[in-house]
């Protein structure tokens, strides 16, 4: 009689959240490997780090050593502003959290114009009526929904309550405009332009 072949098993794969992030390990081509990938919510499943190891318990440790090294430096990175304890988050921090969170249309239709207008800011109310927003508070309170995602996206820690002025700078201690005239954090305008193009759309 034949020998009965036997299918080798898959190898196991360990899954571990750490912050944001879903760390997945086991064996790739001989080698014990784990990789960090954002976590959902986020739509946007792309390698952050990975590490090696002898086990998987190994590498998972040697990739979180990793990933607080990447955060610790992008900390450094950070523009201090007073009205932010944490600082300004950089340009491809703020790209990693819109991509992960992805806005809505309207809601990136409005950073779209508010960041072509760069330094110099927009009129608020002509920015509300341009993206269809009922009332300028409306539009304010989207921004401040945004910054707050971001800075939940950018920050393991609970942060302070400061989602308007991670959106948009020059904003008074009680989180209101000093005019009506804002503009956006120039590293979220850096990171939206990168996104979505300097060219204003033709629709």
């Amino acid at each position: 009689m034949g020998k009965i072949s036997r299918k080798a098993n898959p190898p196991e794969i360990v899954e571990r959240e750490h912050g944001r992030y879903m760390i997945k390990a086991g064996l790739l081509q001989n080698t014990i490997v784990a990789r960090a990938f954002p976590k959902p919510p986020s739509k946007f499943r792309h390698l952050v780090a990975e590490a090696f190891g002898k086990t998987a318990d190994d590498a998972i440790e040697q990739l979180i050593k990793t990933l607080e090294a990447l955060r610790s430096e992008r900390r450094s990175l950070r523009r201090d502003d007073p009205s932010l304890p944490t600082g300004v988050p950089t340009s491809d921090e703020y790209a990693d959290a819109l991509r992960s969170l992805s806005p809505g249309p309207k809601l990136l239709r409005a950073l779209h114009d508010h960041a072509l207008s760069r330094r110099w800011g927009l009129r608020m109310a002509d920015l509300a009526t341009a993206g269809e927003f009922a009332t300028v508070q409306d539009l304010l309170s989207a921004y401040q929904r945004l910054g707050t995602d971001i800075l939940r996206v950018v920050e393991q820690d609970e942060g302070p309550d400061v989602g308007l002025q991670i959106v948009m700078c020059g904003i008074n201690g009680d989180g209101s405009l000093p005019n009506d005239i804002g503009a956006l954090q120039p590293e979220l305008q850096d990171a939206v332009l990168r996104l979505l193009g300097s060219d204003r759309p033709s629709v």
